[in-house]
């Protein structure tokens, strides 16, 4: 991308929240001015985080650049050096890093960034520069409910046309129009065009993920509250979220809520489902809002190694087919406690702010595992989170996310996904549907299988594009 600005179309960006028929990304600090004379990049947003966002700095790890996140979660850094860029989010219970693509000078990114403990997940990105316009995030609406050959991606409509945008697999192969499902993750390069109404002219379309089912989340204000609790609906930005009565709602305090507690200008943490030009809504947190004391021994977590997996995980490609039942090692005053945790494929699993599957288990695993505790003499907990916080040495491995810093001569290369150093070697890339190792870039979404070795980095059986 060429890293000059032009000034109409970070207006038309920076109106992107302002209403009408502008869709809009969830609130982000307004876009500072950019001159040719600026150095670095710019990189804008806004946290989601589920705790008071006061005490909370955002960072580029290794330089002295800084910013204090807003009361509303918005925050702005600026001379950010080109190149591969590992941010941190840290203040009241937080601690988190998360990885981007490399930087030029002169870009502007846009994100939305959600924050858990020690997690941080990019939950949508937009560059612009140069009069372009590059967007990643999941296919929120298609026709029908949409004009021909035009789709709606992270809140921002996206036209096509026909024989001119070139849409790919993140193999390279050709795909069509007809292709695009809601819930793929997509990376859209363009045009950003003013209207009305504002829009991206897509030159291609790369579908990185095919899985739909990885939850989306929207935080946000919320506007236009109709309907009951047996079927409600309201708006943030230009995201249209609709629940019922399986929604469930909590504040900052431990216990749920009632439907009633929802409110127009409430400040929610919205986590669904993708539904055609709108979210559902699973689980909806309203910020500011205090909660009852939860019954004695419901909800709970347990931290400690995976020491087993019942019954054992399949070996990929091949699908797992009865959600494994684990146990979990922590210690308690110098004694070991085991926890049996239950798992459903609705367990959402991360690693390092990466949407995982329960393919990534693996014995030797440090696992900090959320759910409800069961009435039972056992010790279950019924996990509805998992996340891998640590993997045993030389125990597989496998991670999904976009390469960075990439160094070396193939096939001896290393580089970086969401944190965590890979490095290869000559058996690497002579793995069955290895990508040649020629054919990686800084910037690919790739997916690495491999073993974690003791100084913590992950020597690559096989790496693979997306």
């Amino acid at each position: 991308m060429s890293r000059g600005i032009g000034v109409l179309a970070l207006v038309a960006l920076g109106c992107a929240a302002c209403g009408g028929e502008a869709p809009q990304v969830p609130a982000a600090p307004s876009s500072p001015s950019i001159s040719s004379a600026t150095q670095g990049a710019t990189i804008v947003g806004n946290v989601s985080a589920g705790v008071p966002l006061a005490a909370m700095a955002a960072q580029v790890v290794g330089t002295p650049i800084s910013s204090p996140v807003g009361a509303g979660g918005e925050f702005s850094l600026d001379g950010v050096p080109a190149g591969p860029v590992q941010l941190r989010f840290a203040g009241s219970g937080v601690d988190a890093s998360v990885g981007l693509s490399p930087v030029q000078s002169g870009d502007v990114v846009n994100l939305l960034v959600g924050v858990a403990g020690a997690t941080a997940t990019i939950q949508a990105e937009s560059r612009n520069a140069g009069g372009k316009i590059e967007l990643e995030g999941r296919v929120e609406s298609l026709p029908p409910a949409q004009a021909a050959d035009t789709l709606v991606v992270d809140g921002r409509t996206v036209k096509t046309t026909p024989g001119v945008t070139v849409i790919r697999d993140g193999n390279d192969v050709t795909k069509a129009f007809t292709d695009l499902a809601i819930g793929q993750r997509v990376h859209v390069k363009g045009t950003l065009v003013t209207g009305p109404p504002l829009a991206i002219v897509a030159d291609t379309i790369t579908i990185q993920n095919t899985n739909t089912s990885i939850p989306v989340n929207v935080n946000g204000v919320v506007e236009g509250l109709t309907g009951d609790a047996a079927a409600f609906g309201f708006v943030i930005g230009s995201r249209t979220i609709k629940g019922d009565n399986k929604t469930v709602f909590y504040g900052d305090a431990a216990g749920l809520l009632s439907f009633a507690a929802l409110q127009n200008g409430s400040r929610v943490e919205v986590k669904g489902e993708q539904g055609d030009a709108f979210v559902y809504a699973v689980r909806i947190h309203i910020n500011g809002t205090a909660t009852p004391e939860p019954p004695q021994e419901d909800s709970a977590s347990v931290e400690g190694k995976l020491i087993l997996i019942v019954p054992a995980l399949p070996v990929p490609p091949a699908p797992i087919i009865t959600p494994p039942t684990l146990t979990i090692r922590s210690t308690i005053g110098g004694t070991p406690v085991d926890t049996i945790v239950t798992t459903t494929f609705s367990t959402e699993v991360r690693r390092r702010g990466d949407v995982q599957t329960l393919a990534a288990l693996a014995v030797g695993q440090t696992i900090h595992a959320v759910g409800t505790r069961m009435a039972d003499p056992g010790k279950t907990l019924a996990a509805r989170m998992l996340q891998i916080k640590d993997d045993g040495p030389q125990g597989a491995f496998v991670i999904e996310g976009s390469l960075g810093g990439l160094k070396g001569t193939c096939p001896a290369i290393s580089f970086g996904v969401n944190g965590y150093a890979v490095f290869t070697n000559a058996a690497t890339f002579t793995a069955p549907a290895s990508t040649p190792c020629g054919e990686l870039k800084s910037g690919n979404k790739v997916e690495v299988e491999g073993t974690r070795q003791p100084d913590g980095s992950v020597l690559a059986m096989k790496v693979t594009k997306k």
